[in-house]
């Protein structure tokens, strides 16, 4: 009679051997894999198969660019905060997938150039873009000539997380609070100039809300970036800056903060007040975004494994440290959940360009 251990010994081999028939392609002959399969049972039968198909998966998971390194689009300048949180995935993701990973900035146009630029890329995987709620959201929905479709151009891959615009002042200003900064703008019409990380971007679109719905005449000075919308603010050549990447220059007491855009508050900005709570109207709708979307004829195999991918990245708890440092609440939803999750985000941008009634031509 058979002892356990020799049972046990037995079951270990032909787990073995069954997972080497399988990936080699079951090329061994058809009577001894009868015979295994009748030892090992047809639980052991379906779970192998079942492993089999996920290693069969796994060439999409981990995208391969034999041809060229696999880039991320980043629609700013170099320093920006779209090319920060490129290069933070970049880095995660190289070893994930296997190769290389370029970042590529295209800034200009609000990120129409980088948008256009993926638009017109081989639709294989291998070029990517990092979008957001100016190029993917406020753009398409004031700009009717814009190249791209937000929704038609491209196919989502996954979400790395939400922004939060932020409104700053000087601290020559004196003002404290979103109440004494409008009483302080309707005393001085005119005088006052909020800057933003440019024309018909989301700080432009949020400045003009603020004129529109509060009664106050600000006027807006675009920039190429917010890292030069900030250092005018801190040398004195406006009041006001509506930017994304404020919290480091919070932190450090070098500008005021008034409050965030976002209806409520999120992770990355515990204790910092919103725009809404404090009365200021237009402020209760949009969210801004950060996301990796491929060329819409990407095959869906690729763009689910591109998902795979980059949704175990953004779980890293190192990765979403570092985003939640610049200001960005990482995403916590299935990769599964986010191309109905992304055609809701454009749509409440194009809903709140059309409810606030402004233009920025």
């Amino acid at each position: 009679m058979r002892s356990m251990t020799d049972i046990m010994d037995q079951h270990t081999y032909d787990q073995k051997l069954l997972f080497s028939i399988y990936l080699k392609g079951a090329h061994v002959c058809p009577p001894r894999c009868a015979r295994i399969a009748l030892r090992v049972g047809d639980m052991l039968r379906r779970f192998a198969v079942a492993a089999c198909l996920c290693l069969m998966a796994w060439p999409s998971a981990a995208q391969k660019c034999p041809a060229r390194p696999m880039t991320i689009v980043a629609p700013s300048a170099a320093g920006g905060l779209s090319d920060i949180i490129a290069r933070l995935v970049a880095s995660k993701a190289a070893p994930r997938l296997g190769g290389s990973i370029i970042v590529e900035n295209k800034p200009g146009a609000s990120g129409a150039i980088g948008g256009a630029t993926v638009m017109h890329a081989p639709a294989d995987g291998c070029t990517i873009l990092l979008a957001n709620g100016t190029s993917h959201g406020v753009l398409p929905a004031l700009d009717k000539t814009l190249a791209y479709d937000p929704i038609k151009s491209f196919a989502p891959i996954v979400r790395v997380g939400e922004t939060q615009l932020a409104l700053i002042t000087s601290r020559r200003l004196p003002v404290k609070n979103a109440q004494e900064l409008l009483a302080y703008a309707r005393a001085h019409p005119g005088k006052l100039s909020y800057g933003t990380f440019g024309h018909a971007s989301a700080g432009h679109l949020f400045g003009e809300v603020l004129k529109k719905h509060n009664g106050v005449d600000i006027v807006h000075v675009p920039y190429k970036g917010e890292a030069a919308a900030v250092q005018a603010l801190m040398a004195g050549e406006i009041e006001l800056a509506i930017v994304v990447s404020a919290k480091p220059y919070v932190e450090r007491g070098l500008v005021t903060l008034i409050g965030t855009t976002s209806p409520e508050q999120g992770a990355a900005y515990p204790g910092w007040p919103t725009l809404a709570s404090q009365s200021v109207a237009g402020f209760s709708l949009a969210r801004g975004f950060q996301a990796l979307l491929a060329p819409a004829a990407t095959p869906q195999a690729v763009v689910d494994g591109l998902a795979a991918a980059f949704s175990k990245v953004i779980a890293d708890p190192d990765l979403r440290r570092q985003l939640i440092d610049l200001g960005v609440d990482p995403a916590t939803e299935r990769p599964q959940d986010f191309p109905a999750m992304y055609r809701a985000l454009v749509e409440q941008w194009r809903l709140l360009v059309g409810e606030a009634g402004v233009s920025v031509e």
